[in-house]
């Protein structure tokens, strides 16, 4: 399994927030750090992962998709909750 970080920029008009949110909650194992920011735990690539997000964006909007797995992470102001999350998962 890979852990996929995601960020993605909603540009105006349509930003459709919920069906994103929800295309990677649907995923098993997925941690929200910062607002439009995911961290998703999957057996997929970015790029396949970014493939997928392809039909939740618009042609204005921005996504990027990183492998971090088993990278070093370092961070301030998380809840314990996700930094339990992002020690367990990266």
């Amino acid at each position: 399994m890979n852990t996929l970080l995601v960020s993605y920029d909603l540009i105006a008009p349509g930003r459709n927030y919920e069906s994103i949110r929800g295309f990677l909650e649907s995923h098993v194992n997925w941690a929200k750090p910062v607002q439009s920011l995911y961290l998703v735990k999957a057996n997929k690539t970015a790029e396949s992962l970014r493939n997928e997000l392809n039909a939740y964006l618009d042609t204005n909007d921005k996504v990027i998709v990183v492998d971090v797995t088993k990278d070093a992470a370092a961070w301030k102001g998380l809840s314990d909750q996700i930094s339990s999350w992002i020690k367990a998962n990266i």
